[in-house]
């Protein structure tokens, strides 16, 4: 008899044996089978005991999709181990075990598979994916621990720094083995980060292999190295000794080392570093370090560079550039009063003449000025920069913008800004695009490549102002009157009815890319047909697609604002898509689902 049908059905219990059980129940692909097998069965009864083990189990009840699938998989087995041939040539060996402050999750692969693919995959919008994983607390699950060491190599930095700091550390020193395993002392940056790995998972067993690093590694695990021994007091002479390498990026990662570390030793190098030539080796360090004698002197370095830059000295710009930079991040009283001082003199600054021998131009140091100020984030800083707005260049929108988001009432930001809308050349286009942005970064007007629509930042604390935000109503109109769509998006209320004309005018164009935001302003306006709509621009959207496109993605995504009612008729046009689309457009159905049911897809068409 031919095996391909037995084959075929194998390899869909399989995959269903790893998505989980409770997704086999409606299962469509393995309802395509039940036709042939049944027909195979009138000639051979095997086939037809297999095709009622199917229709059992995607017919059956999800409380015994797991004993069904089962007794499937078991008859199957029997049928290839008598008929087909199995095994492997090899030998025995031990398996490794490793343990790991982790714990097995009912998370199925379905849902871990963007997951794995951002770590081991290449392209944009997987530091999103991963990033919002992280905070829903989805890598607390066994299977991401290989794919997650993986991605200490990872081409994107950011990405790969982020599975060192958040995400390895949280499985314990169990998978220290597998970091060593793979640790090059003369490596690339990916063995530095394996390196801070295993001294965040074990610091004191690591010093010796920390040493030995700072003796015989590569400059990158070097300088990791060098970051590690800085955690201990007793290793501080070592650092202190590579102030002096001549490897610029030694004598940056000690300075970091050493900066948070309030010693008179310390003091004295970064007294002396302030004095030479060159600050921009500080930049780092001075976002750590809490010495204010140090930061006194810099300050004043600061006051004497920016005097002169004032009086014309070209060469001084770069200077007082050097010392902005080494002021970032930090919000000390006296560095908020130094700032205010240079901004009241900002528009002095800014009709000096352009730069013959730097590349540091006016606009360039009042733009630093402004975003340090801006950063300190005082009701003092703020208002400093608004009383400044209209000399300010239009590259600094959108921190005046935001400022006045900050402290000003919503009718004040209003009238202010509103007509910053229609604006369509020039600057003023340039401070539109910025307002439209703000707008979106608090309205929910993103879709990120990740899982989420917002576009804030909920892990840095500084952007947390931004979900209390509060918009004039009249904005809605004025998107309107801008034409607008996305804003309009972002506004949309349920009983605006002019809006809500607007937007399902909008969503008849086959060419707009952004249908999944239009869907779910909809959604929001509790638009009446809305999922009518929202299949109409599947269609369209599928109809020539050759591939799942972020336009695509941000559309099926909208999918979870759709009223759960309506998921019998979601499910049906199931049938309708490409096969390339199904899963995907399953998988954006399920957080209308209720916890446990499992996808009910319609039988193949027949033909």
């Amino acid at each position: 008899m031919s095996l391909a049908l037995i084959q075929e059905s194998a390899r869909e219990v399989r995959r269903l044996s790893i998505a989980g059980s409770n997704l086999a129940v409606g299962d469509f692909r393995l309802k395509k089978l039940l036709p042939p097998l049944e027909q195979a069965g009138a000639k051979v009864p095997v086939f037809a005991q297999v095709a009622k083990a199917i229709n059992d189990l995607v017919n059956g009840k999800e409380t015994e999709s797991a004993a069904n699938l089962l007794s499937l998989s078991t008859l199957i087995n029997a049928i290839l181990y008598t008929q087909g041939q199995t095994g492997a040539e090899g030998s025995y060996s031990n398996l490794e075990l490793f343990a790991a402050a982790s714990c097995n999750t009912r998370t199925t692969a379905r849902v871990l598979k963007p997951l794995v693919q951002a770590l081991t995959k290449t392209g944009s919008g997987r530091f999103e994916i991963v990033r919002s994983a992280v905070e829903r607390g989805a890598f607390n699950d066994l299977r991401l621990i290989e794919p997650s060491i993986r991605a200490l190599d990872d081409v994107y930095p950011e990405l790969a720094d982020l599975v060192m700091e958040k995400i390895l550390p949280a499985y314990g020193s169990g998978i220290a083995p597998l970091l060593k395993s793979k640790l090059d002392l003369k490596g690339k940056k990916c063995d530095a980060r394996r390196l801070q790995v295993l001294h965040q998972l074990d610091p004191a067993s690591t010093v010796e292999l920390c040493k030995t690093a700072l003796e015989e590694g590569s400059p990158d695990v070097k300088a990791a190295a060098i970051g590690c021994l800085g955690k201990h007091e007793d290793c501080l002479p070592l650092v202190l000794e590579q102030t002096n390498a001549k490897n610029k990026v030694l004598r940056a990662a000690a300075l970091e080392a050493l900066a948070e570390h309030d010693r008179p030793e310390v003091t004295k190098i970064f007294s002396d570093l302030i004095k030479g030539k060159a600050l921009d080796i500080l930049a780092g360090p001075f976002r750590a370090i809490r010495n204010r004698q140090v930061l006194k002197s810099l300050l004043d370095e600061g006051q004497r560079t920016f005097e002169a830059v004032l009086k014309g000295d070209e060469d001084l710009r770069s200077r007082f550039w050097e010392v902005l930079a080494c002021l970032n991040q930090r919000k000390d009283s006296e560095v908020e009063e130094f700032l205010l001082v240079c901004m009241k003199d900002g528009d002095k600054v800014l009709k000096l003449k352009s730069p013959k021998k730097s590349i540091i131009g006016a606009d360039d140091l009042v733009d630093r000025l402004v975003s340090l100020l801006y950063d300190v984030g005082s009701q003092k800083s703020l208002e400093a920069i608004l009383a400044k707005r209209d000399m300010l260049p239009a590259t600094v929108a959108m921190p005046i913008i935001n400022s006045a988001l900050r402290i000003w009432p919503p009718a004040k930001v209003y009238e202010e800004f509103s007509p910053l809308l229609a604006e369509k050349k020039g600057a003023g286009k340039a401070k539109s695009e910025m307002l439209q942005h703000v707008i979106r970064m608090t309205r929910g007007g993103f879709f990120s490549y990740g899982y989420d629509f917002g576009a804030i930042d909920e892990t840095n604390p500084d952007s947390k102002w931004l979900e209390k935000v509060s918009w004039d109503p009249r904005w809605l109109d004025a998107a309107i009157k801008a034409d607008l769509p996305v804003i309009v998006c972002c506004f949309a209320e349920p009983d605006h009815n002019g809006a809500i004309a607007y937007l399902v005018n909008q969503s008849q164009d086959k060419k707009s890319d952004e249908a999944g935001l239009i869907i779910k302003a909809l959604a929001r306006c509790k638009y009446p047909k809305v999922t009518e709509t929202f299949l109409n621009a599947i269609t369209a959207k599928t109809k020539k697609a050759k591939f799942f496109d972020y336009d695509l993605q941000f559309l099926f995504r909208s999918a979870q604002f759709l009223p759960p009612a309506d998921l019998p008729q979601l499910d049906a046009f199931a049938a309708n898509l490409d096969e390339k689309f199904i899963d995907k457009y399953l998988e954006a159905l399920a957080p209308l689902r209720p916890a446990n049911q499992a996808p009910q897809t319609p039988p193949p068409d027949p033909t």
